[in-house]
């Protein structure tokens, strides 16, 4: 997932590398068509800006080293504890530098460069000599590449529905991937046709809201091109990945908080010592099942016995336990089915419930069998229903504890849960006496953990895992701020002669600010409208395809309304805070000195 996230930020630094090429372009333009007029090939001038890009590319990965060796200081304690805590114990000794990774992220960082500055340098070659003799320079919109882009970008849209439903490897979701990837360029293919339109629709109705700023800004939008269409793909894929990901961590942490209370509602657990470690394959001792059946406060207990299985290659975990004991306090999140009637017959010892990992891992469903080997006996019977769990040990089967006792005379215990039955005031005193108790009977073979700490251990957890995460978003949005600054600095330089002759004809420094701002608020409208847009399908992309691929879960999927309407203005006002060097440059130079020739 990081990863993922990791490429998504690259292919917003694309739309930064463009822009910079662009703006350096725009304000050469004059340059390239005397190098044209004096002898310069085309062939020369797209070399010459390719190497830019490359140049670029290189700067950003040497600088880029130092700051990530930074990051990665701070940033790996909490990773490799995530990982040791809901994968497998590591103990990261020290930092190395792999010369193999070092070449990747060269030649990836190089290529993406590379890529990003192939439009200007084409561009750029296309400079026409009469150029250096014109007064202005000549307009480049091509309708019928608009057209073509947003076809390919419709074409793209509607092949992530398929793409997402192909099969995936083993834990990783490579068609999510690209499902999400083809999402990404596909809207920011349809960006150019998105901004014409908003361009003729509003540029009357603003004459009346905001006068000839507002107006001549929907007309300037309209006749953009594909340049501001860039930065407006650049802000559609962060405003994208900061609602899909706003909407992704508020569902799965809604779901996991609603699986905590619900399933882990004990008030203590205790399992032998080393449990986890040694894979529970050592029973409570006997003198710790009769001390928990005897303690001094009034309780009510739910014994489980566990096993670690396979089913056709699957590792998994099956636990016998006592539900209607379980279900006075905790209940499963079922997915789908007649509840009352699967916890009837799992108390009854009907069949079976799988978690929805184990379901998805296996491909196993309801009134499915489940069949493997337990010792010399063939265990096979029904599978009653599914439950949501986020547990990470490749999903879990339930079955009663009395009828798995019966059938394979096994009469141990792998751990309890203890439910205090009296509540109230008293609630912490009583459960500071049944620790008390297990730890003088048996503290040295024991482990202890009272529910509201384990509740709070693994919300905990979840949100140590997406830290990482909402940095990354960061990034990405800050780069979406730069890549709007420069994109408004093009268009500018382009319209230079025009903003100068609006001035001196009598076109005031603060109707040209106006407008600016205009032109900036109507390309940060399009482009959080169409993120917004993107963002919500990338995160049903998310929840429904790359989680369910990679974990085998999914979950219940929740908008957090609040943070993004709080967000959506603060994003709005970063954005125009963009325009502002566009705004000084359009006010830096004398309408005199350009009008009658003059370049600086």
């Amino acid at each position: 997932s990081l990863t993922f996230l990791s490429f998504i930020s690259l292919f917003v630094g694309m739309f930064l590398v463009y822009s910079l090429v662009a703006l350096n372009a725009a304000a050469r333009r004059r340059e390239l068509a005397v190098m044209r007029a004096t002898g310069a090939s085309g062939r020369l001038l797209f070399f010459l800006f390719m190497g830019e890009g490359a140049f670029i590319g290189l700067c950003g990965w040497l600088l880029a080293l130092p700051i990530s060796s930074l990051l990665v200081k701070t940033l790996l304690a909490g990773v490799s504890r995530t990982v040791s805590v809901l994968f497998v114990r590591v103990q990261v000794d020290g930092l190395t530098l792999d010369p193999w990774e070092i070449l990747l992220s060269f030649g990836v960082t190089l290529a993406v460069a590379v890529l990003a500055a192939l439009q200007p340098a084409r561009e750029a070659m296309r400079v026409p000599p009469r150029e250096a003799l014109d007064i202005a320079p000549t307009a480049n919109i091509r309708p019928r590449l608009i057209r073509r882009m947003a076809l390919g970008g419709l074409g793209l849209l509607v092949l992530v529905y398929p793409i997402a439903r192909l099969p995936s490897p083993p834990s990783v979701s490579l068609p999510g991937y690209l499902a999400a990837l083809l999402l990404f360029v596909g809207f920011a293919l349809l960006a150019p046709l998105m901004l014409q339109q908003v361009g003729r629709l509003l540029a009357p109705r603003l004459l009346h809201l905001g006068g000839q700023p507002a107006f001549l800004a929907a007309a300037y939008l309209k006749q953009s091109g594909v340049q501001t269409a860039i930065s407006v793909g650049a802000l559609i894929t962060a405003v994208a990945l900061f609602t899909a990901l706003v909407v992704m961590i508020h569902s799965f942490r809604s779901t996991v908080a609603l699986w905590v209370q619900q399933s882990i509602a004990g008030d203590i657990y205790v399992r032998p010592k080393l449990a986890e470690l040694n894979r529970f394959r050592d029973p409570l001792p006997p003198r710790v099942v009769a001390a928990v059946q005897t303690l001094p406060v009034p309780v009510e207990l739910v014994p489980m016995h566990r096993l670690e299985l396979q089913v056709n290659g699957h590792q998994h975990l099956f636990e016998a336990m006592d539900y209607d004991a379980y279900a006075r306090r905790s209940r499963f999140i079922w997915m789908g089915g007649d509840i009352r009637q699967i916890e009837a017959d799992l108390i009854a010892g009907r069949g079976v419930a799988i978690s929805e990992v184990f379901a998805n891992s296996t491909g196993l469903k309801t009134g499915d069998r489940y069949r493997v080997q337990i010792g010399r006996h063939l265990f096979d019977e029904p599978i009653l229903g599914v439950f949501r769990d986020y547990r990470t040990r490749g999903g879990a089967v339930y079955y009663s504890l009395t009828h798995y006792q019966r059938r394979f005379d096994d009469p141990t215990w792998s751990g309890v849960q203890v439910n205090l039955t009296e509540r109230g005031p008293g609630l912490a005193g009583a459960v500071d006496r049944v620790r008390t108790s297990l730890l003088n009977c048996c503290g040295e073979t024991i482990e202890m953990m009272e529910g509201p700490s384990l509740r709070q251990a693994v919300l905990r957890v979840f949100d140590e895992t997406f830290a990482i995460t909402t940095v990354l978003l960061l990034i990405a949005l800050v780069v979406a701020a730069l890549g709007i600054a420069t994109t408004l600095a093009v268009l500018v330089l382009q319209r230079r002669r025009q903003l100068n002759t609006i001035r001196a004809v009598g076109g005031s420094a603060a109707q040209l600010r106006r407008m600016i701002f205009w032109e900036a608020g109507l390309i940060v409208m399009v482009g959080q409208a169409a993120g917004l847009a993107c963002g919500f399908i990338l995160s049903t992309l998310l929840i429904f395809v790359v989680n369910r691929q990679s974990f085998g879960w999914t979950f219940v999927y929740q908008v957090d309304w609040p943070a993004l309407l709080s967000a959506v203005p603060l994003i709005f006002a970063a954005a125009l805070l963009a325009a502002l060097p566009a705004v000084n440059l359009a006010l830096s130079t004398s309408p005199a000195i350009l009008l009658r020739g003059g370049t600086r």
